[in-house]
């Protein structure tokens, strides 16, 4: 999941856009806001989700 975009969906952060920079052994992802400097420890589906960008596929708009 490295490098996919995500969508903070709890915490101080919910709501912004951010990046996942990796996984750790326990399935917590690294997680960096796009207006901070922070790194978070978050879980997926239930602290962040992944951004879809369905602009990318003309044939799905």
């Amino acid at each position: 999941m490295q490098g996919a975009r995500v969508l903070i969906l709890s915490g101080r952060f919910k709501g912004a856009e951010a990046i996942c920079l990796g996984e750790d052994r326990n399935g917590r992802c690294a997680v960096s806001p796009d207006d901070s400097d922070e790194i978070l420890s978050l879980v997926p589906d239930s602290d962040f989700g992944l951004l879809i960008d369905l602009s990318a596929d003309p044939v799905r708009n």
